[in-house]
């Protein structure tokens, strides 16, 4: 009997030391993947904020934000002024035509891009872009 409590004592004992071992292990585990998170996001603000600063645009002009309702061949489209140029790309899909200006003593760089409407010998759409981000929407009308 002695033996068989010994046994079942050593068994208990190392059940229990290996979930302790498992408890500190996953502790240690979420305390770097917590920091690693941390780290990620704030690599990510710096770049918003970064990418915000670069676009030539202060919080003044940011204010005045416009939206653009726009009926195109796929249905109504809804741009709004500093909406970057790959989210109208995906809205309103690959443009017929575009132009590029750089102003390199300014830094700046506009692009014009046209679209068809439903009048297919009229660029109806006229999109206008300053260093990336939508400037302004222009719509020919018959």
């Amino acid at each position: 009997m002695n033996t068989f409590l010994k046994i079942s004592l050593g068994f208990v004992l190392g059940v229990v030391c290996t979930i302790g071992v498992f408890y500190i292990i996953a502790a240690t585990q979420d305390t770097e993947e917590n920091r690693l998170r941390e780290e990620i996001r704030i690599k990510a603000l710096k770049k918003l904020n970064q990418s915000f600063s670069d676009s030539g645009t202060n919080e003044a002009e940011q204010i005045n934000i416009q939206s653009f309702e726009l009926t195109t061949e796929k249905g109504i489209v809804k741009l709004h002024t500093y909406m970057p140029k790959d989210s109208v790309q995906i809205l309103m899909g690959r443009p017929q035509s575009t132009d590029i200006n750089d102003y390199g003593y300014k830094g700046e760089v506009h692009e014009t891009w046209r679209y068809k409407g439903t009048n297919r010998y009229i660029d109806e759409f006229t999109i206008e872009f300053k260093n990336g981000k939508l400037k302004s929407v222009s719509q020919y009308k018959e």
